[in-house]
């Protein structure tokens, strides 16, 4: 295992649709995967659990931490609500403003969407995180925005007046995106997605070859979905046979992150509470051993294991996003939005 003190950034950069340059790793001051519904097995019934959570916590000694190891690319998002104090620990770094790439996803889980306002959201997201801009400006979910067209213009409009230096999605399907490239006069620079061997057969298809012609960089998360909740499967023993190959100078995780950077070509989102997988996961992508990629052989091995089962966890379990994408349906026209009535509580999780 590679395990070092990065405590400058010197993190690889790409070049977005619109000439701006983001590092290809974002720490995430959400969680993996939220907080999340289960059927206990034991009780028979729902209860609430949660894996590694920055979300709705006070995010100043992660962040700090984050900074220190050597991150500088920052995935927010209003519906964390900790802006507040990741945007305090941004500002008590010292490190100067242009330093530091803040990404920030606007929408509201919780609010009907029909009366999604894209003003609203950015002035929220600015006055929390204390800054004048961000560096990039997602709309955090289809679902959550009511009309995609009228949502993406009030988006241009942000990135004219300055506010935003970089628009984009998340959890976009083929459908929506079609839907905003018809009426467009800025592209979206990225699609933030759910991204690991067992989802890339869905998005293989029509939304990747979509998003290669208009040049949008996609933006991974869940990267490590296969050692989170889908261990076992046919991934996990190639990753283990790649990390022998590569002279076990590597962990798995480090493998996998890889393989989603270099399959995109795109941008990875992690995060972690632990200091020695802050630096596992930044090492990867460091200028100083940016040669010591993977092989197209490694990367087709993974990406083949990954297609012997296909899963997406935000569209089986979780059938709110990316509606109908690769096939996945997993609920009614009706029942899309968090607020429907019935649906825990109200919420629709």
């Amino acid at each position: 295992m590679i395990l070092v003190s990065s405590t400058k950034s010197n993190i690889r950069t790409i070049t977005l649709n619109d000439g701006v340059e983001i590092p290809v790793l974002a720490f995430g001051t959400g969680c993996n995967f939220f907080s999340y519904i289960v059927l206990s097995k034991t009780s028979n019934q729902c209860v609430e659990g949660r894996s590694t959570a920055q979300a709705w916590t006070d995010t100043s000694p992660i962040v700090t931490l984050a900074l220190q190891k050597g991150y500088r690319h920052f995935d927010c998002a209003w519906h964390y609500k900790n802006g507040v104090y990741t945007g305090k620990a941004l500002k008590e770094s010292g490190i100067p403003r242009e330093k530091i790439f803040i990404t920030c996803k606007i929408g509201s889980f919780d609010d009907d969407p029909s009366e999604f306002d894209t003003r609203k959201f950015v002035d929220a997201v600015l006055k929390d995180l204390q800054v004048e801009y961000i560096d990039l400006l997602v709309l955090h979910a289809d679902i959550l925005v009511g009309s995609i067209t009228q949502a993406w213009k009030a988006m241009e409009e942000i990135k004219k007046e300055g506010l935003a230096r970089s628009i984009g999605l998340s959890n976009f399907s083929t459908k929506s995106l079609e839907e905003i490239l018809s009426i467009c006069e800025i592209k979206p620079s990225i699609n933030q997605i759910e991204f690991h061997p067992y989802s890339l057969s869905t998005y293989l298809p029509t939304l990747l070859p979509l998003c290669d012609k208009y040049d949008i960089k996609i933006a991974a998360y869940g990267s490590l979905m296969s050692l989170v909740r889908h261990r076992g499967g046919p991934v996990d023993e190639v990753v283990e046979h790649i990390c022998h190959e590569r002279g076990m100078k590597e962990t798995g995780g480090q493998v996998l992150l890889r393989w989603a950077q270099q399959i995109t070509e795109g941008i990875v989102i992690t995060t972690t509470n632990k200091p020695d997988r802050m630096v596992e996961q930044i090492l990867p992508f460091l200028e100083v051993i940016s040669d010591n990629r993977l092989s197209q052989k490694h990367l087709d091995e993974i990406s083949a294991a990954g297609a012997e089962r296909p899963f997406r966890f935000w569209g089986t379990n979780w059938p709110y996003f990316m509606q109908g994408e690769g096939g996945i349906q997993a609920c009614p026209e009706d029942a899309t939005h968090r607020n429907k009535p019935g649906i825990n509580g109200g919420r629709g999780w």
